[in-house]
C-alpha cells in the first residue's frame, strides 16, 4: 500500500507538472503602428501600446494621433494566427487631441493563438459585427519592430463577433509555443524523476 502511494504521488506530479504552459498566460504589451501594406486608413503617424491579458480578460489601450471620429466609432480586434478569426475587444473614440484611453474587461477572452492586435474604424450604430475594411494602426505578437503584412480584404462573418480576416505570411512566426515547449519538457523531466524517486523510497 505504502508502495502504490509513493507511486500514485509521482505519476501525479507527472501530470501536473507536465500540463501546457499557455504563451497567453500573463499579461502581453502590443506596441501599435501604421503597418504598411496593412494598415489602410487614418494617419501613418499614429502609435500606440495595448497591454492584453486573455487569462484575466481585460485590455488597456494608450494611442496618440488618432483623429476623433463622428458617426464612426474605433474598435479593436485580436486577431487569431491559424484560424484566421477575429475577436473583438470592444469600441471607442479618441478624443479632440487624438488621445485615446481605452480599458475594457470582458467575461472571457477566448485562449487562442493570437497573432496581431488591429484598430478598424466602424460605423456608429454598427449594422453588423464584422469588422470593417478600413484598418488604421496594428501590431504583431509580440511586436519589437514594425512588420509588412499583406493586403486584402477580409471575409464574411462565421460566428457573431468572430470574424475572419486574411491569413497571416507564413514567414512570421508564432511566438510563444517554443518557449513553453521547452519548459513543459523540462517539466515533464522534473515530474519523472519525482516518479523514480517515489518509487525507490
Amino acid at each position: 500500500m505504502k508502495f502504490f502511494i509513493k507511486w500514485f504521488i509521482g505519476i501525479m506530479a507527472v501530470l501536473s507538472l507536465a500540463w501546457p504552459v499557455s504563451a497567453n498566460g500573463a499579461p502581453i504589451k502590443i506596441f501599435l503602428n501604421y503597418l504598411p501594406k496593412y494598415s489602410n486608413y487614418g494617419p501613418n503617424d499614429a502609435t500606440g501600446v495595448a497591454m492584453v491579458s486573455i487569462g484575466e480578460a481585460w485590455v488597456d489601450l494608450e494611442v496618440n494621433g488618432l483623429p476623433q471620429l463622428n458617426g464612426q466609432l474605433y474598435e479593436a480586434w485580436l486577431i487569431e494566427a491559424k484560424t484566421d478569426m477575429m475577436v473583438s475587444l470592444g469600441k471607442f473614440n479618441s478624443d479632440s487631441a487624438g488621445h485615446v484611453a481605452y480599458h475594457a474587461e470582458f467575461e472571457q477572452i477566448p485562449e487562442l493563438d493570437y497573432r496581431y492586435f488591429v484598430i478598424t474604424v466602424e460605423n456608429d450604430p454598427d449594422l453588423g459585427p464584422e469588422a470593417d475594411t478600413r484598418r488604421s494602426i496594428a501590431g504583431v505578437f509580440p511586436n519589437s519592430e514594425i512588420v509588412v503584412v499583406s493586403d486584402t480584404t477580409p471575409t464574411p462573418t462565421l460566428v457573431p463577433g468572430i470574424t475572419p480576416t486574411p491569413a497571416p505570411p507564413p514567414n512570421l512566426p508564432v511566438t510563444g509555443n517554443f518557449k513553453s515547449q521547452v519548459l513543459s519538457l523540462g517539466l515533464l523531466i522534473a515530474g519523472l524523476g519525482l516518479s523514480v524517486v517515489g518509487l525507490i523510497l
